[in-house]
């Protein structure tokens, strides 16, 4: 049968199936089927090759971080002030669930891609306020990777007695910093920034790092 392209949507009543036929019997093998209920069921490898993806309130989200605006070759960046402003957080729950009213923070991995050049740590913020330029202070920011967090335990369900340490944006092409907070932060602060604690006052537009941030909303 040749390809068939709709324009406009397809209705499906009693549900859908993507399915490949055996040559020799003729038999049909499912492997993706939604039901009429919504129930979808997928055989085969499932790949999700967006930037942001989640399950739920489950959500991994990637972001490129870049520090080419930056312009610490001219003017001192301070302890607390923004590098670069990642991206959103997704804030949307199944239908049914109560409307999130926190972000829960479960992993946050850094990947260094190249170096910024010169000594520089800090960590990723998220703020109420998106639109805050480089080499300006994260505006009520909550520190969810770096040294001004304090981790969870979640064997004990109790902060720990150790806290974070900064993220190094000065470190080798291909190392990272890994870190489980397991920190909450209010809904509303869904700008995630990557902020500076180095007083610097040099050039760091080489600095580029990938970010993947794994989180849940309740």
């Amino acid at each position: 049968m040749a390809n068939t392209t709709f324009k406009g949507t397809v209705r499906a009543e009693s549900g859908l199936k993507v399915s490949a036929q055996t040559a020799g019997t003729g038999a049909y093998t499912d492997y993706f089927t939604v039901s009429s209920a919504g129930v979808t069921v997928i055989t085969g490898a499932l790949k999700a090759n967006a930037s942001q993806n989640w399950l739920g309130i489950k959500k991994f989200q990637s972001f490129v971080g870049t520090l080419a605006s930056t312009n610490a070759a001219t003017t001192a960046y301070g302890d607390g002030d923004v590098l670069y402003e990642l991206g959103t957080l997704d804030t949307t729950v199944p239908s049914g669930h109560v409307s999130g009213s926190k972000f829960f923070i479960d992993k946050a991995l850094i990947g260094i891609t190249t170096a910024a050049g010169e000594t520089l740590v800090g960590g990723l913020s998220l703020s109420a306020t998106s639109g805050t330029a480089t080499n300006a202070a994260v505006s009520s920011g909550t520190e969810i990777v770096g040294a001004g967090v304090t981790t969870f335990e979640p064997q004990l369900s109790a902060t720990q007695s150790i806290t974070e340490i900064d993220v190094n944006f000065n470190n080798t092409a291909g190392n990272y910093h890994i870190f489980t907070p397991y920190v909450t932060a209010a809904i509303a602060s869904k700008y995630l920034y990557a902020f500076t604690t180095t007083a610097i006052n040099a050039d760091i537009t080489a600095g580029r790092f990938t970010v993947l941030l794994e989180y849940t909303v309740y």
